[in-house]
């Protein structure tokens, strides 16, 4: 599998430790994706030139992925602030303000952006990337994946789901018929594979005629942070590289997850405060 990812990118503050941890989901799932044992993997978005956005910048290139279609801005780069509580589980708790690159412009995606995604077999962003406009033109040079973490509405997902292959959802406090509810209203507003995460609960894949419920695995949890992009990036390399198999995928992806806690950050590399 080759994966690209476009869109959010922001610095993880962990206000705890002083350490700034590069994150966003459309960063985060490339960067997983190649760990987890994907072919090839890149990345667009917007950085600031500050310390933090060299750091991010350098270390995504350290690993592996393809840069060149990163923006660099002469601007601060997003600082998310986070503190973890006892269990392991984050709170976002403020941010570095609005004068920030990725708030200050929007990313535009221009013909060298297209011609790089048809050489990939995937596209994934997230519905905070604001990328609606550009998301038709995405789909015709790669199939699509989207999460929508916690940030879907009925109308966001009718819009949306027309263009995805694959959707992910973050349903931990729903019930059992909200998210055979939410799952529905996915499939049949047209995306093929849907995925809802549950935290401790596990997690619900569907499709057409099909629902496999998968459980969490138990660890000793020191950060959750980046546990979802996880199980999107082992999810996808799994299912894409087995001929659509559910359930090996689930489970894939429910272990990779699960490893994702015992460290701090969505994949490490911090930089000191």
């Amino acid at each position: 599998m080759k994966i690209l990812g476009v869109g959010d990118s922001v610095m993880d503050a962990y206000l705890h430790q002083r350490m700034l941890y590069p994150g966003g989901n459309s960063v985060n799932v490339p960067v997983l994706a190649l760990r987890y044992g994907a072919q090839a993997a890149a990345y667009i978005g917007l950085m600031g030139d500050d310390e933090p956005g060299r750091h991010f910048l350098r270390v995504l290139e350290e690993e592996g992925l393809d840069t060149h279609r990163i923006r660099v801005m002469r601007a601060k780069t997003a600082q998310n602030y986070i503190r973890v509580d006892e269990t392991g589980d984050r709170h976002f708790v403020g941010h570095n303000g609005f004068d920030v690159a990725q708030l200050m412009a929007q990313l535009r995606l221009r013909d060298e952006d297209y011609a790089l995604m048809e050489q990939y077999d995937l596209v994934h962003t997230s519905v905070h990337s604001f990328l609606d406009e550009f998301l038709p033109a995405i789909g015709r040079r790669a199939p699509l994946s989207m999460d929508f973490s916690d940030g879907y509405t009925p109308q966001n997902i009718e819009r949306l789901c027309p263009l995805l292959r694959f959707a992910f959802f973050s349903g931990g406090h729903k019930s059992e018929d909200e998210i055979e509810t939410l799952a529905q209203s996915a499939l049949r507003s047209g995306a093929r594979t849907v995925v809802i995460t549950r935290g401790l609960q596990g997690s619900c894949v569907f499709e057409q005629g099909c629902k496999h419920t998968q459980k969490a695995v138990q660890v000793n949890a020191i950060d959750a942070l980046g546990a979802g992009d996880a199980y999107i990036a082992a999810f996808l390399f799994t299912y894409l590289n087995h001929d659509g198999d559910i359930a090996l995928a689930a489970e894939s992806a429910s272990e990779f997850a699960a490893q994702c806690c015992l460290h701090h950050g969505a994949f490490g590399r911090a930089l000191e405060l």
